[in-house]
């Protein structure tokens, strides 16, 4: 109440009647400039005031402190105003005023998502725009009735005294730790921040210049009271409406309760617009009071649902405010240029509401884009299309990679599920499906690690200094990897420090490790924050386990870690629900024995709900000098379990049928023995083996290539016209496998497995 006893009326009613008293001869041209300046004031403090309350309130600051600093320079800068005798000193005291009006204004606002629950926010919307339309009415009513300068002392006083409110809202409870490398999501953010600048725009419009429509056009003798008389029986209306439009909007969509309160605002606009006569003046009062109280109040509680994470929620309400409102700092001078434009000035203020009405009527749509949200931007299709003509190119060199099957263009929420063997197998299936799917990106899922700070310091250390400190989460994000938690147990040191200082800023690292963790620290670190240092950047990949960080730490990664992973799951089956394709390897991790590991994770959630399709890998190692990627496009056919038809859909190939022959004969052989081996085998699969059509062709040629290259690489050994296997088994392209050998027979015969299946 109080500080909307001062807000709404400062600069419609008396700002303005202070420039006619100060500057009669120009005082359109100077007022432009005066609200341009408290629209400057107004889109700059939000966001700080925000970040610096959000700031405080992790380190235990009480924002109802801050609320009353911020007010007391507000009421000091009023009581300036009330006796500035220039346009320069009411200047200076404007701004100061709305500066810090505005701190007072977004600190105060981001107590209520602290003291109250979600489900009750649309009645607390409803109940805080009554109040403060309440307030906006006696602030009105003050500025029409009084002199301007007992006005502006009437608003100091209103100030100090509804500050004292401040004391009987109960203390938060402590902030909660935010889950760990949060991945924010701001399409409803951006779709309420747009929609409320449209409203604000037409709202701007009328506020800016009714007292002089009632002067200039409607010739009203006393232009300040009929000002605040038609606006105050339109705040009665919005006061009636607000409580029942909060409240509607805790049991219906928010979207469209927005949306039916801009209609009357419209028709209002309009009819000032088409039909200016001082006899229908309250009637359109009264239809935009009533659009305006549930626009008021259930738009704020909409932008309250849009906040992606409350531990900023003051920043991020400062955000929306500011971008919002920037519309009132081009809207006076905007105003100013319609009203000139019109052939008298009549005709300028006709095209003035008529604005202002456009305004209201494309906010009220916009918002019903709010949970539409598309798959994917243009920026992100144009993204992964650079990304793939760059990278794709990149792989010939070292990669053959055939294909055989492809996703249908047309497809509704789709789960394309692939074994896991190799680090560039994910790239290659995902950015091959965008090129030959109608340029629709898959979706996969990466590490969380990938979406905090160092990542491509790790990959690429020749880039450390530039980028030790650079998330590059955000542009994972844009080209469709979304964030999946899948190291549970331990994480590397700089991942903790991360997440614990996002909620306790430091911490000495003696009370957060255990005894048995303090041999992995560095020797000089000291604090959460060494770890986060350049000079430790290296010794902060060292991973511990969650168990060897000390309580009530260790319950706090605990909790922000279930709250990651249960966002993460959440995130990628509402995309996929809405329609999109999920590349996903549910193995988690890499074999090392030829073997896949148990399908687990995300796939579980995926599967009821989309048509399942495999990416089914294999890999020919021992054939030339390029590693020969095979996979096949198959969609399942919901025979057997998901584990078994993905092994059985996998290309057989000359290094799996090889393998096996070799494990089988152990001794020395010819090269014609090797091909009759491998053809035996061939032929000797169960139906429906889908066998390298090079193999199927001519597997002699097939062979002599493998021979040639595994002993090249000294895996066999030559001795004279014969082979045997050497002990040199390992291949640098599959890091972590220890014998290819065994590898390879593992893995053919866990495909024959599959088919035997069927």
């Amino acid at each position: 109440m109080g500080i909307h006893f001062q807000d709404t009326a400062l600069i419609s009613i008396v700002v303005p009647a202070l420039v006619l008293r100060l500057a009669p001869l120009d005082h359109t041209a100077v007022l432009s400039v005066l609200a341009t300046m408290v629209g400057v004031a107004v889109a700059v403090v939000p966001p700080l005031a925000g970040w610096f309350s959000d700031r405080a309130r992790r380190r235990g600051g009480d924002r109802r402190v801050e609320t009353a600093i911020a007010l007391a320079v507000d009421v000091a800068a009023v009581g300036a105003m009330a006796f500035a005798f220039s346009i320069g000193a009411l200047g200076v005291a404007l701004v100061a005023a709305t500066v810090a009006i505005t701190a007072a204004q977004t600190i105060y606002q981001a107590l209520l998502p602290d003291v109250v629950p979600r489900e009750a926010w649309g009645t607390s919307a409803g109940a805080r725009g009554v109040f403060t339309l309440v307030g906006t009415v006696l602030g009105l009513a003050a500025a029409a009735l009084l002199s301007p300068q007992h006005a502006l002392l009437a608003m100091a006083v209103a100030v100090s005294v509804a500050g004292v409110s401040l004391a009987r809202i109960p203390r938060p409870a402590p902030s909660a730790p935010r889950p760990h490398a949060v991945i924010r999501d701001r399409h409803d953010l951006w779709v309420t921040v747009v929609a409320r600048g449209w409203i604000v725009l037409g709202m701007t419009l009328l506020n800016t210049y009714i007292l002089y429509f009632f002067s200039d056009v409607l010739r009203v003798r006393d232009a300040s009271l009929g000002t605040g008389l038609v606006a105050g029986s339109a705040l009665l209306g919005a006061i009636v409406s607000s409580i029942g439009a909060g409240k509607l909007s805790d049991r219906f969509d928010r979207r469209v309760v927005v949306a039916l309160s801009g209609v009357p605002m419209t028709l209002a606009a309009l009819g000032f617009a088409l039909v200016p006569d001082v006899h229908f003046i309250f009637v359109y009062a009264a239809l935009f009071g009533l659009g305006f109280g549930g626009v008021f109040s259930v738009g704020w509680a909409l932008a309250l649902d849009a906040i992606p994470e409350l531990g900023d929620v003051a920043r991020d309400l400062g955000v929306w405010g500011t971008l919002s409102y920037l519309p009132s700092l081009a809207a006076p001078l905007l105003g100013a240029w319609i009203i000139a434009r019109g052939a008298t000035t009549a005709d300028g203020y006709r095209w003035l509401f008529a604005a202002a009405g456009f305004s209201f009527a494309i906010g009220s749509l916009w918002v019903l884009r709010v949970g539409r949200k598309p798959l994917v931007s243009i920026w992100s299709v144009l993204l992964v299309g650079l990304t793939s003509a760059i990278r794709q190119p990149l792989f010939a060199p070292r990669m053959r990679v055939r294909q055989w099957g492809r996703l249908p263009v047309r497809r509704g929420p789709t789960v394309l599920i692939a074994n896991h063997q190799h680090e560039d197998e994910s790239e290659i299936i995902v950015e091959r499906g965008y090129l030959q799917g109608g340029l629709r990106p898959l979706f996969t899922a990466s590490s969380r690690r990938m979406y905090e700070p160092g990542f491509f310091a790790i990959r690429m250390p020749w880039l450390a200094p530039l980028m030790r400190s650079v998330n590059a989460g955000p542009l994972f994000v844009a080209i469709g990897m979304l964030p999946l938690e899948n190291e549970l147990s331990s994480r590397p040191l700089r991942s903790i420090a991360w997440t614990l200082q996002a909620h306790h800023d430091d911490l000495p690292l003696e009370i957060v490790f255990r005894a048995d963790a303090q041999a992995s620290l560095p020797p000089r670190a000291r604090n959460l924050s060494d770890l986060l240092r350049p000079a430790f950047f290296a010794a902060g990949e060292t991973r511990v386990r969650l168990a060897s960080v000390n309580e009530p730490y260790r319950g706090e990664l605990l909790a922000a870690l279930r709250a990651g992973v249960d966002a993460d799951i959440a995130r990628i089956v509402d995309v996929v629900r809405r329609g999109a394709t999920f590349f996903v390897t549910p193995e988690g991790f890499y074999s090392t024995d030829g073997r896949m590991r148990a399908l687990k994770g995300i796939v579980d959630h995926l599967v009821p709900i989309a048509r399942v399709w495999f990416a089914a890998i294999a890999f020919d190692p021992f054939r030339g000098r390029r590693l020969s990627m095979l996979y096949r496009v198959v969609p399942f056919d919901g025979r057997g379990d998901l584990a078994s038809a993905l092994a059985a859909a996998r290309p057989v190939t000359t290094s799996a049928l090889l393998a096996q022959w070799l494990i089988a004969v152990d001794l020395p052989f010819e090269r014609d023995e090797a091909r009759d081996g491998v053809v035996r085998l061939r032929n000797a699969l169960p139906p429906g083996a889908f066998v390298d059509p090079e193999l199927a062709q001519d597997a002699a040629r097939c062979v002599d290539q493998a021979l040639e290259s595994l002993h090249a690489r000294g895996t066999l050994l030559a001795e004279g016209a014969r082979y045997r296997l050497g002990s040199q088994r390992a291949d640098p392209r599959f890091p972590g496998v220890a014998d290819t050998i065994a590898y390879q027979a593992a893995f053919l015969h866990e495909t024959i497995a599959g088919l035997s299946a069927r």
